[in-house]
C-alpha cells in the first residue's frame, strides 16, 4: 500500500490536506522533528518551494498522471539536453506504522523500489538550504533515515500532506549541537 501511495499523489482524486510551515527557510541548516500517529492512514513529511508547493496541489490530477505526456510530438532533441534539476520538494511517506524508505532515486518517483521501517516515535527533518538537501532522521537514536536533493533557488518550507486521515505533533529541537538556537513559529534554525 505505501508503494501505491507515491503513485496516489498522481493517479487518484482523493482528498488531500496541504499543510504549509508558516515561517520560509532562505539560508543555512533547519532541523525539527514529528512525532507522527501510528495510525495514521498515510502522511507525507517534508519540505518543499514554497511557490511550488501551492501550485502542485493546485494542478489538476490529470494533468500530472503519469498517462500524461509532455513531449512536444517532435524528434529534435531538445528534450534530451535539459540538465536533471533536483525536485522542488521531498516529502517521507509514512503510513500505518510504516516509513517507505528509497534506495537510490527520490522518494517522489513512481517507480516502487524501495522498502519500508518501522515508525520511529519521532521523525527529524534536516535542511541544508546552501547544500540543496534534506535529511530525514530517527529523532530518537538520531539514525539518517533517507537524504536526497531538494531545489534551494527560493524560500522552502516545511510542508505535511495528510491522505485519508492522520495527525501529527511538531516538537521543538531534537539537537545537541552547541550552534546558536533560535525558535521561530515552532520550527528551529541552527545558525
Amino acid at each position: 500500500m505505501l508503494f501505491a501511495a507515491e503513485r496516489l499523489m498522481t493517479s487518484c482524486h482523493l482528498s488531500i490536506d496541504l499543510v504549509i510551515g508558516d515561517v520560509a527557510i532562505t539560508q543555512g541548516k533547519s532541523y525539527w522533528a514529528c512525532c507522527v500517529d501510528p495510525s495514521s492512514y498515510l502522511v507525507k513529511v517534508g519540505v518543499g518551494l514554497e511557490s511550488k508547493l501551492q501550485e502542485w496541489f493546485q494542478v489538476p490530477q490529470d494533468v500530472v498522471s503519469p498517462r500524461y505526456d509532455p513531449d512536444s510530438g517532435h524528434d529534435s532533441g531538445a528534450e534530451d539536453t535539459t540538465v536533471e534539476a533536483p525536485p522542488p520538494y521531498a516529502f517521507l511517506t509514512i503510513g500505518m506504522g510504516k516509513i517507505l524508505l528509497s534506495h537510490g532515486s527520490a522518494l517522489t518517483s513512481r517507480e516502487p523500489n524501495g522498502c519500508t521501517v518501522p515508525l520511529p516515535p519521532r521523525i527529524g527533518v534536516c535542511l541544508d538550504y546552501e547544500q540543496g538537501k534534506v535529511s530525514f532522521y530517527d529523532a530518537v537514536s538520531f539514525r539518517e533515515l533517507w537524504e536526497c536533493g531538494v531545489d534551494c533557488s527560493g524560500p522552502i518550507c516545511p510542508a505535511f500532506c495528510f491522505i485519508g486521515g492522520g495527525a501529527l505533533h511538531l516538537q521543538e529541537l531534537v539537537a545537541s549541537k552547541q550552534e546558536r538556537k533560535v525558535t521561530v513559529g515552532g520550527f528551529a534554525k541552527l545558525d
